[in-house]
């Protein structure tokens, strides 16, 4: 009898992925973690950008030769996105200069079409937006949106009284409702694109609590992969004990080991608990090198004068991406599964700065970050 060899070839094909599955699992296979990643986010929760500038930061990175913008979108401050889960509509809204905002809050938030709209823009430009909603840390702002919501009962099963500012990642009701939080925006994020779902400073402090954030983040991880979107979160709760027990496709953003804690205590816990960049990329975890030390860029008003501008510029040639861990250059991460850099820009002290000037003050910042990370 004769076989037909493309018969054959494709069921050899189809067995190596069913026996690549069955040791797995079913996960979304992360296509584009593999090529460098050189990018930034920008903190637009605490400093609410319009899209126009936005669409600045992108063009920046595309011509920088850069390729990913993340969008940090909710926190403690503000929820600045639309969501129907939680009462927050372009329906409902106020708008001024076409930037939308909650009549409740006063607060603003871009509009689903306008993320899309962004998210659009950037994929011309070469350039992948990156939406960062933040669960189950940095809650505060969805707390406040479900009681004006009148959503007082689902507020409650969620709210962790005794973490900070942090849903309940052991209940289920969390679970479904991260999962239904994140869901309005999946749609808008091309085929193995990411979403960042944040998951950074919670209270993960013994095994019983290691193994339940196990089970929230996988079961995040699963539904979006079943979307056909990649998640990207920050190294927080990547513990050593723990550490196989994570799905080895989720892209990791390692910001610091001891958590920058100014109790002593606090960061000497931190630093016996969490996996350290390079046991992550040794059991198979890709991470993107977001250094705190080197890389977070706070926009106090004081970074803007010279001799800051200087300092940093000056302390960033001293910097490549095997150094993890604030300015420790004796334990380097030389590993492939390391491929990438992120600067981060946060919004903690800039209220009284407008979008328009943030962007012309970090242009020292950004320039510097791209010429020296290639």
């Amino acid at each position: 009898m004769k076989l037909n060899k493309k018969l054959i070839v494709s069921f050899i094909l189809i067995s190596i992925l069913i026996l690549g599955c069955l040791i797995y699992g079913w996960h979304l296979i992360n296509v584009n973690a593999d090529r460098k990643r050189i990018g930034m986010s920008i903190d637009c929760a605490r400093n609410f950008q319009r899209p126009s500038i936005i669409k600045k930061y992108i063009n920046e990175i595309n011509s920088k030769k850069g390729n990913y913008l993340t969008l940090h979108l909710t926190d403690n401050e503000n929820f600045a996105l639309e969501s129907k889960t939680l009462g927050q509509t372009i329906q409902n809204a106020k708008v001024k200069d076409g930037v939308y905002y909650n009549p409740q809050t006063n607060l603003p938030f871009l509009s689903k079409t306008q993320l899309s709209s962004l998210i659009q823009y950037g994929s011309s430009k070469g350039v992948e937006v990156i939406p960062e909603i933040d669960v189950p840390g940095h809650a505060q702002a969805i707390f406040k949106l479900l009681q004006l919501d009148g959503q007082n009962d689902l507020y409650q099963k969620v709210f962790n009284p005794n973490g900070y500012n942090e849903m309940i990642y052991s209940k289920q009701a969390t679970i479904d409702f991260s999962k239904n939080l994140i869901d309005e925006y999946l749609p808008l994020i091309s085929k193995n694109g990411y979403l960042s779902i944040g998951g950074d400073e919670i209270t993960v402090a013994n095994q019983q609590q290691e193994s339940n954030v196990v089970k929230y983040i996988n079961s995040m991880d699963d539904y979006l992969n079943n979307h056909q979107v990649n998640m990207i979160m920050w190294n927080d709760a990547f513990h050593k004990r723990v550490i196989n027990q994570y799905h080895k496709n989720i892209l990791i953003n390692y910001w610091s080991l001891n958590g920058q804690k100014a109790n002593q205590q606090q960061s000497q816990q931190n630093i016996k608990l969490r996996a350290t960049m390079p046991e992550l990329n040794k059991a198979g975890f890709k991470t993107i090198n977001c250094n705190f030390y080197y890389l977070y860029l706070i926009t106090d008003s004081r970074i803007f004068n010279q001799n800051n501008i200087e300092y940093w510029q000056n302390s960033l040639k001293k910097w490549n991406q095997s150094i993890w861990n604030d300015n420790d250059s004796s334990n380097l991460d030389k590993s492939n599964n390391n491929i990438g850099a992120q600067l981060s820009i946060w919004g903690d002290d800039s209220t009284n700065i407008s979008d328009k000037d943030l962007y012309q003050k970090l242009q020292p910042y950004i320039k510097t970050y791209f010429d020296d990370v290639k």
